[in-house]
């Protein structure tokens, strides 16, 4: 492919060549003209001669007497350098002394003066031309032939003088036309084109405005088009390493900075800290107040972290509610940990947002490099688990990294993987302990619990599972699974004659799920379970979390017919307004005060509890009764029924069959 300036080049080399060659054609006719008008002087020249000859020679012996005749017309003509007269091959007279003999190479007027085109060029290589002349010596007839013999030198002048004035008036003109419009087309073309090129490929220095408008609709264009690119790159590269809303460092810019941070420490043997926070109850505040205050609310927490660090820490948003802050210039871990307290008391002030006093707080997970990683990816992963166990241990304190956490961690993994194999290979199994009553000690219903036996493990206990299965999401399927179970063996209690209810535990996860109602709904219609045969068993943190949402969930289940307990009463906040505003047929004491009735304060707290929930209309069970002096307080405090191991401990279905016939008779 050809450049553009080659392009020009061959297309003002065409046109150069067409243009001299239509010269050279005009130049080549008139040189015929001018050689053929040479050539009839010459033969006028020798007609003249021939007839001076015919006039005035009488006798061939007299021809010496034209001597001066032929040097007066050679004189005369500049283009002849001789006239000479010759007989045969012998030379008569000549007005140039040197000729002497007739040439060997001539041309004859007489034949050119009937030729159309003259070679000027080949004659002039001979530069002999002969005209023969007849007439009579007395009486006897003589042939004579005029010779004239160009001047060269003289007629190639004449002739190259022409081809001068063509070259000067006509040629170079043309060539010094082509020259300059070449040069201003490549001055306001080619090179601005290759400006443009340039721009385009290298986006050098902006090109300066151009001289021709669609030339210069074109800079514009790409100087526009450039400008917005940069601009958009600009704002992607910001956006790529900056966190949009609090205008923090997000997780890319984060990794950067780490990194070469780790390489420096490397280098000059230093420690820093790595710090992971995350806001406590953060979801809370959008789900009630909206997701506008919770922006706003992050923003501010952004602003007040900045002000607590030094100007050499790194601080960045790298998700959500949660935060990273790199401390690295630090006496020892009693500075450290000043630092990380002004953090939690700053962040804990009470805040004022549209209108809306907020308190929050933080839980923060630390890691120390090399100790606890000596890459970005560990140091961030050990302290998230610092940070969770902060969290774990109830939220607005720091907890420091320990590879005891990390195998906690690793262990939970596992657990959680091997679950997800667990609901596959149905590995789960529904034991049910005996709710009995405290003053006829017949069993009346049962509370069904999970079991997981695991093929190498054995029997895990609900404590080490559920809990990573709520973590994990996994307490969804499982939950159903439950569900469909506990009914349909509620069926087969009865079809065994044992008129009892059940109640199925729900979680807090798997009851705020979208398809809940659902679920339950088929489950309850797929066993054939009776409604008023089904309680469902809720803890305090179904009722704080979502309430309004949970209220209408828990109503719905009412109407169905199936009653609603609430467990572990007392061991969280035990708000009097739960009671007040939902539907709770049953409370059920944990079994942490039962292991103190026999404490002044336990006895009050417990009585207070059964006072409360008779007045409310709401019934009593009591968890974890293991002796008879147990069984007997509460008899004597109007507690109507009672779970425990003095009756029985949970057991698979079909022991259960046996203990409450066994018991009931």
């Amino acid at each position: 492919m050809l450049t553009f300036n080659r392009y020009l080049i061959s297309i003002a080399a065409i046109t150069a060549v067409i243009l001299f060659s239509s010269f050279y054609f005009l130049h080549y006719e008139q040189q015929q003209i001018k050689s053929n008008l040479i050539i009839q002087h010459y033969k006028n020249v020798a007609i003249e001669t021939g007839y001076q000859l015919k006039t005035q020679l009488h006798r061939l012996s007299d021809i010496p007497q034209l001597q001066s005749l032929i040097n007066r017309t050679t004189a005369k003509e500049t283009t002849i350098k001789a006239i000479s007269i010759a007989q045969g091959s012998h030379i008569l007279i000549s007005s140039d002394p040197a000729i002497n003999q007739v040439p060997a190479k001539v041309d004859s007027l007489s034949i050119l003066s009937s030729t159309s085109t003259i070679d000027i060029e080949s004659i002039l290589k001979k530069y002999h031309l002969t005209y023969p002349v007849a007439l009579y010596d007395q009486s006897t007839p003589v042939n004579l032939t005029i010779i004239i013999t160009m001047d060269k030198k003289t007629v190639s002048r004449l002739l190259s003088g022409h081809l001068n004035h063509f070259l000067i008036y006509l040629g170079l003109p043309t060539t010094m036309l082509l020259i300059m419009l070449f040069l201003i087309f490549r001055k306001t073309v080619t090179t601005p084109l290759e400006t443009l090129r340039q721009y385009a490929y290298y986006q050098s220095s902006t090109p300066k405005k151009m001289f021709l408008i669609e030339l210069e609709s074109i800079r514009a264009s790409m100087v526009q088009s450039f400008s917005r690119l940069e601009a958009e790159k600009h704002a992607l590269y910001i956006s790529s390493r900056e966190d949009h809303l609090s205008g923090l460092p997000n997780r890319n810019q984060l990794n950067e900075r780490l990194n070469w941070l780790i390489e420096e420490s490397h280098r000059n043997k230093k420690s820093f800290a790595f710090l992971f926070l995350d806001l406590d109850n953060f979801k809370r505040v959008n789900d009630t107040l909206g997701h506008d205050v919770g922006d706003e609310l992050l923003i501010k927490m952004s602003s007040i972290m900045q002000k607590i660090i030094r100007e050499y820490d790194i601080i960045a948003r790298i998700g959500g509610d949660e935060f990273a802050i790199i401390l690295s210039e630090y006496k020892n871990h009693i500075e450290l940990n000043h630092i990380i307290n002004r953090i939690l008391d700053e962040i804990s002030n009470p805040l004022l947002i549209q209108n809306n006093p907020i308190t929050v707080s933080v839980s923060i997970g630390v890691a120390f490099y090399p100790k606890d990683g000596t890459d970005s990816k560990t140091l961030m992963k050990n302290a998230d688990i610092a940070m969770y166990d902060a969290k774990h241990a109830g939220k607005n304190q720091i907890k420091y990294f320990t590879e005891d956490l990390n195998q906690q961690i690793i262990q939970s993994i596992s657990i959680e993987n091997d679950l997800r194999v667990a609901i596959k290979a149905s590995q789960f199994e529904l034991y049910y302990q005996p709710k009995t009553d405290t003053v006829t000690g017949e069993i009346i219903g049962a509370e069904a619990l999970i079991r997981w036996n695991h093929p190498t493990k054995g029997l895990v206990p609900p404590d080490v599972f559920i809990p990573i299965a709520e973590q994990s999401g996994l307490i969804v399927p499982i939950g159903h699974w439950i569900m469909a179970t506990a009914m349909q063996q509620q069926v087969k209690f009865v079809e065994e004659g044992l008129t009892l209810s059940v109640s199925i535990n729900l979680s807090s996860v798997q009851f705020s799920h979208q398809n809940f109602i659902q679920d339950f709904t088929e489950a309850l219609e797929s066993s054939g379970a009776l409604p008023k045969d089904i309680d469902v068993e809720v803890t305090e943190s179904v009722l704080m979390e979502y309430s309004q949402a949970n209220l209408e969930l828990l109503t719905k289940i009412r109407e169905f017919g199936c009653t609603i307990s609430l467990d572990d009463f007392g061991t969280g906040y035990s708000s009097l307004a739960y009671l007040k505003n939902f539907p709770i047929d049953t409370l059920k004491i944990d079994k942490s005060f039962m292991d103190e009735y026999a404490d002044h304060s336990g006895k009050i707290f417990i009585e207070t509890i059964i006072n409360m929930a008779h007045t409310l209309h709401i019934k009593v069970i009591a968890e974890g009764v293991e002796t008879e002096h147990q069984l007997s307080y509460l008899q004597s405090v109007n507690c109507e029924h009672y779970q425990g191991y003095y009756c029985s401990k949970p057991v698979p279905a079909k022991d259960f069959i046996k203990v409450v016939k066994a018991n009931n008779g």
